[in-house]
């Protein structure tokens, strides 16, 4: 929801390398209902998808705020059931992220095995987690008997992942319920794989912060020049808000970029021009932490970029 961020266009472009998958991007400051190659856009704001939610799930569901859509993601495949009819998998993930080559990490054998596959070891990602189409994983959420409840409530527990717990620890219901804590999505699949009732593949197989940013983004494969390692894609994350991190508005036809501690650049731009764009950028972001932070915060900060990112 809300205006499509800067770095929207390498989310596009990079989708469009991906002709075999179908992306669907919902979002409230679009005309209409559209489609571009394979990415389709459903013009909906937060108020339209709580009666859409509520009527497809026959319950009142009122999320209170955009991030609290991110909870609903595990529900996706009950609640939009008539568009993904079509497909044998559907699934998740957030707009921040550019794309390598999917199909290399979910090719035909990776998904005659896994009910599930999602792109970190310990927890299931919020930003990418598929399932497989059918009865059981379209409606996991349902072992989770207070699922409507948590969505009505506006506190973000981070359902859709490990309700915060990064462990990777493995708790039965009764273990979660004796320890008053919450269900995740992770809880719910791995307690059904322990069950025999699903395969799911956890494997960390994409880069994000804080991991040294070194990559380069041709032929629609992003390749970590530190060991020459293909990776699924790149999240976006935390470096998205940070100033010293250059992300121009994406160019039509580059289809080559270099992703460094810098920034994003294409790799047929002239160096020394961008970053001369890069350092006003800088300048605006040092103009706007100035504004909103004491002077020492303020410090504490440049000295980190000076330690950090030179």
């Amino acid at each position: 929801m809300g205006p499509l961020p800067n770095y929207f266009g390498y989310f596009v472009a990079s989708c469009k390398q991906n002709t075999s998958i179908d992306f669907i991007v919902i979002n409230d400051h679009i005309q209409k209902n559209f489609s571009d190659e394979n990415v389709h856009y459903l013009k909906m704001d937060l108020i339209e998808l709580n009666n859409y939610v509520s009527e497809k799930l026959g319950v009142n569901i009122s999320l209170s705020s955009a991030w609290k859509i991110n909870e609903l993601k595990p529900l996706f495949g009950a609640v939009f059931k008539d568009r993904l009819k079509n497909y044998d998998r559907w699934g998740w993930c957030d707009l921040d992220i550019i794309w390598g080559n999917l199909r290399h990490f979910l090719n035909d054998d990776v998904l005659k095995t896994y009910d599930v596959i999602t792109t970190k070891e310990l927890w299931s990602t919020g930003h990418f987690t598929l399932f497989k189409n059918n009865e059981l994983c379209n409606h996991l959420y349902n072992r989770f008997s207070g699922i409507i409840g948590l969505l009505n409530d506006p506190t973000y527990f981070a359902f859709e992942e490990c309700c915060h717990r990064w462990n990777g620890e493995l708790l039965s219901f009764e273990e979660l319920d004796r320890k008053g804590l919450p269900v995740s999505m992770f809880d719910i699949i791995k307690n059904s794989e322990s069950k025999g009732e699903l395969r799911a593949h956890f494997k960390d197989i994409i880069r994000e912060h804080p991991q040294p940013i070194n990559y380069t983004y041709k032929n629609g494969r992003l390749t970590d020049l530190k060991n020459n390692e293909e990776f699924m894609y790149y999240h976006l994350i935390t470096v998205k808000k940070i100033w010293r991190f250059y992300i121009p508005e994406y160019k039509k036809g580059c289809d080559s970029l270099v992703i460094s501690h810098y920034g994003i650049r294409c790799e047929n731009d002239i160096k020394f021009t961008w970053f001369f764009k890069r350092v006003y950028s800088c300048f605006l972001g040092i103009k706007k932490s100035a504004e909103t932070q004491d002077f020492g915060a303020l410090i504490k900060k440049l000295f980190k970029f000076k330690r950090t990112w030179v």
